[in-house]
């Protein structure tokens, strides 16, 4: 049996499969990547987008709240609303003033507390507003953006802006209003329009207020569809179906005035452009291809050059590089034994190199592991010159003696592997959790931006603590914890170690069941 050449085509058809791998990946696996990547820009360009349009929905509303706030303070309205026969003159003044501010001319109104208009700034007739919403709103003492409604004077699609005017003792007795006319909105939200989304906004009943795509009209019920899809939630990204057509719809609501922003992506936007990137994956792939089948056709003249790189490859493995991949093969020659051999070679590497690294009890990092975690990530923090920090976490378990020699050591094992649980549960898979010793941990978490993060974790890991369960029962611990922060209290382990320490013996010198660091 001519071995050599039995191993030369099993090793051209191996390394023409692993050819087609590649080729695989892109094309297939690759696709779905892309398909998601898409999706993902796809979204996060239409949260920006509303927020961009949603600052300026309340850039436009505060400004016009901040002048209605200072007018209805002004003490002359106060007066005219209380006794509206005089200066009536002088108040329509400084009203058609007001709309210099503006560089517009919607109307303002002054209503008092029965509900009649007291002044009206575009000369109409006066009207009792008692079943106008914004109103009642007023007369309870809050500021009120209303729905979309139509303007009795002009006709025009308005929202009205209303504060209330109030007494000495801080009792409405009126109300200022400015309506704003939605033309000037719509033409915002048309330049926010572009080849691939268009937007829309709706106010809290679903009525469309703003739409890029086309004019506004009458029609309330569009987009309600969306609204009712949205289950009250306050922003997000969901994939429906509009105008029969499969879109990606970004969603979030303005605090000021309830109202509804959506942006809508057509999902074949998304597809065509994955079509181009598959296309080009696709040359790329078959390039590869042909490489990887001139390559194998070369190595199948060569009939130890496989036994040579599996060789070198479980030298690799010996000397602890972690990249090298196992071996697959179904064959029952030479080549496969020694695949079969690289193969345990690395299950027992691994498993070695584990054990090593892992508490016995907890399965968390061990003290040494620990160590050496933080010191890498101290390093980066200092090559990296970042504004980002770093807070090391040394927690104590109180009275976990008296519980571990009262209820044995099995209880005590329980005790300690529930607060492993905790920890786990606590910190982000990135973070490094381990034990150090008896009943001392140890945390590391990084790239924080501030340290309010770290104070809500201690505060977690204080509760979860005393309210942790063995066997259905309290299990009678508390945790002291200090904490240490990189780099203002040490750029190298040893000092940022010791000012964790000196952290929680000031915990436990106070009482316990605490957490400290130093104010930075």
């Amino acid at each position: 049996m001519d071995i050599t050449g039995s191993i030369k085509r099993k090793l051209f058809v191996i390394l023409m499969t692993m050819g087609l791998l590649p080729f695989t990946i892109i094309t297939v696996i690759g696709a779905l990547d892309i398909i998601k990547e898409m999706e993902q820009n796809a979204n996060e360009n239409g949260l920006l987008r509303n927020v961009v349009i949603s600052e300026h929905v309340t850039e436009l509303f505060e400004k016009n709240f901040y002048v209605l706030h200072s007018m209805a303070l002004n003490p002359m309205i106060i007066e005219y609303v209380k006794n509206p026969t005089v200066n009536h003159e002088v108040i329509t003044d400084v009203l058609l003033q007001t709309n210099n501010i503006f560089k517009d001319s919607n109307l303002m109104a002054i209503t008092g507390a029965n509900a009649q208009q007291l002044i009206r700034t575009d000369g109409s007739d006066l009207v009792n507003i008692s079943k106008r919403k914004h109103f009642h709103e007023a007369m309870s003492g809050n500021d009120y953006v209303s729905s979309v409604i139509v303007s009795m004077s002009t006709g025009r699609r308005i929202v009205v802006l209303e504060v209330p005017v109030k007494d000495e003792t801080g009792k409405p007795i009126g109300m200022l209003q400015r309506n704003f006319d939605l033309s000037a909105l719509q033409h915002f939200v048309q330049t926010q329009d572009d080849d691939e989304i268009y937007v829309i906004i709706m106010d809290r009943q679903g009525r469309v207020i703003a739409d890029s795509e086309e004019a506004v009209t009458e029609d309330t019920g569009n987009y309600k569809f969306i609204l009712d899809k949205m289950h009250d939630k306050k922003s997000g990204v969901m994939r429906m179906k509009i105008d029969n057509e499969d879109s990606l719809v970004s969603y979030s609501k303005n605090k000021l005035t309830d109202w509804t922003i959506v942006t809508i992506k057509p999902y074949h936007y998304i597809l065509d452009l994955v079509y181009v990137k598959i296309s080009q994956a696709a040359v790329i792939g078959l390039i590869m291809l042909f490489i990887i089948g001139a390559i194998a056709e070369l190595l199948s003249d060569k009939a130890t050059k496989p036994i040579i790189e599996i060789t070198n490859a479980a030298d690799e493995i010996v000397s602890g590089n972690s990249a090298i991949d196992q071996i697959t093969t179904t064959s029952n020659d030479e080549l496969a034994q020694m695949a079969e051999a690289f193969n345990k070679m690395r299950s027992s590497r691994d498993k070695y190199q584990l054990a090593s690294q892992l508490d016995k009890l907890t399965r968390l990092y061990n003290k040494t592991t620990m160590e050496n975690i933080c010191k890498i990530k101290l390093k980066q923090l200092t090559e990296e010159e970042t504004d980002k920090l770093m807070a090391l976490y040394i927690i104590d378990l109180d009275h976990f003696k008296e519980t571990n020699d009262t209820l044995g050591h099995q209880h005590g094992d329980k005790v300690l592997k529930a607060f492993a649980a905790i920890l786990r549960k606590n910190f982000r898979p990135t973070d490094c959790i381990g034990r150090f010793g008896g009943d001392e941990f140890l945390v590391i978490i990084d790239n924080l931006p501030d340290i309010e993060i770290v104070k809500r974790k201690a505060e977690q890991i204080i509760h979860s603590a005393g309210n942790m369960e063995v066997d259905g029962q309290i299990a009678g611990v508390t945790a002291s914890i200090g904490i240490a922060i990189a780099p203002h209290q040490g750029t190298d382990y040893d000092t940022l170690f010791n000012s964790a320490d000196e952290a929680l013996y000031h915990v436990k010198e106070n009482g316990r069941n605490n957490y400290y660091f130093k104010q930075i």
